[in-house]
């Protein structure tokens, strides 16, 4: 402390002699000496971060002219002197250090740089950007301590349209964007696999559905109704035809949808009746008859589809064992069961829908599924009913609807 006192004191007695000596010399040299002061300052140019400022002054030591301009510079930051000549000039170039945080696709790594500009400090810590990459900030934003640059890699999704398919890089978007860089347009009813408003990650396979709809018009039988009344004269489980049914036409107008030129569903616009149909009467006997199948249960209680209980609107025909009806003369059922006319009736029906075995309740009468028959029995609600009493009895009884009620399934 001492000698710093001294040192002091010895400072200021040459600078006050300094300044005599300068006084006498510019008493008698006074146009020599007009220039003395400007002589000693000096301009010096500081880059700060990419801002340029310039200083007069008549330090030397680049520290000291960078605290007479009110710069801080910390232990961190880099000071460039290569073009600075102390007492002359030049550029005093400070390099600020900035930690960084980079997010690759949610893998935040931190760095430290120096770079002034987004784009530098990606090159200084080597960074590799694609062209379809996509980072929240522009390369010459200017750099800041503590920013977060969001880099999210580019992916790949194809879309399919037109019978054509390309294939889109892009870094994040929904497939709206993925179509509007494949130039793909979409008409008023067209959509997308996934929705427009998806999200896309890489893989994902675009498809667009080209959608028209075009009218289309049919005339179609319309069906006649049935009318039953019951008849005391007939036997119970039996009925007769007073008045043949015959069916009427109507037009339909079809809205018919075409999804890639092919169709994809019709609805129903319009419907105009050209013809009326004429109701079947069917006379349904009520005299007590021998009772139905037997209706056992088995506790199954659904197969196929098909729950116990269940009760479907069906179609009746009508058969008997002759080869004509049965397919074969021999009168054995797909199930082995026997059938001959002049029988007892077993009270046996064939479907194709409900498992072997099933019972079944046909507007109040039980009967067994033991038989098989041609597609048109595939059909839900199909049954083709034995009729022992032979061919001709089939013809009398005909066809017609009824109501099933599922009483079994299976044997």
């Amino acid at each position: 402390m001492t000698n710093e006192s001294r040192i002091a004191r010895k400072r200021s007695f040459k600078a006050v002699l300094a300044i005599v000596i300068a006084l006498a010399v510019i008493i008698t040299v006074f146009t020599s000496t007009a220039f003395a002061d400007n002589t000693a300052r000096y301009t010096v140019t500081i880059v700060d971060s990419g801002e340029e400022r310039a200083v007069t002054t008549t330090e030397t030591e680049p520290i000291e002219i960078l605290k007479s301009a009110g710069i801080t510079v910390d232990s961190g930051d880099k000071l460039n002197l290569t073009e600075f000549v102390g007492g002359e000039g030049g550029k005093i170039t400070i390099s600020r250090k900035n930690t960084i945080n980079v997010d690759y696709d949610d893998d935040i790594q931190t760095y430290s740089v120096y770079s002034t500009t987004v784009g530098d400090a990606l090159d200084e810590i080597g960074a590799e950007i694609g062209k379809k990459d996509k980072i929240n900030y522009s390369y010459d934003d200017s750099i800041k301590d503590g920013m977060v640059l969001q880099i999210k890699t580019a992916f790949t999704v194809s879309v399919k349209a037109d019978g054509k398919k390309k294939k889109i890089a892009l870094a994040e978007g929904t497939v709206k964007d993925a179509l509007s860089m494949a130039g793909v347009k979409l008409g008023k009813h067209d959509y997308t696999e996934p929705s427009l408003n998806s999200e896309l990650s890489a893989g994902t396979k675009i498809r667009v559905y080209r959608v028209t709809y075009k009218k289309d018009t049919k005339t179609v039988a319309v069906p006649f109704e049935t009318k039953k009344e019951n008849d005391k004269t007939l036997y119970k489980g039996t009925e007769k035809v007073a008045v043949e049914g015959v069916e009427g036409e109507k037009v339909i107008t079809y809205n018919v949808r075409y999804v890639d030129g092919k169709e994809e569903s019709r609805d129903k616009e319009s419907s105009e009746i050209t013809k009326q149909p004429v109701t079947k009467v069917v006379k349904v006997g009520t005299m007590k008859k021998a009772p139905g199948a037997d209706a056992t249960p088995n506790g199954v209680k659904s197969k196929n589809g098909y729950k116990l209980g269940q009760v479907i609107s069906g179609r009746y025909t009508h058969y008997c064992a002759c080869a004509r009806c049965n397919g074969n003369g021999r009168g054995v059922t797909s199930s082995g069961r026997r059938i001959s006319n002049g029988m007892q009736n077993p009270y046996y029906i064939a479907c194709n829908w409900l498992p072997m075995g099933s019972v079944i309740n046909v507007d109040g009468t039980n009967y067994t599924v033991v038989d098989r028959g041609g597609r048109g029995l595939s059909r839900r609600g199909r049954i083709d009913i034995f009729t022992p009493e032979g061919h001709s009895a089939c013809y009398k009884l005909g066809t017609g609807y009824c109501t099933i009620k599922i009483v079994r399934l299976g044997w």
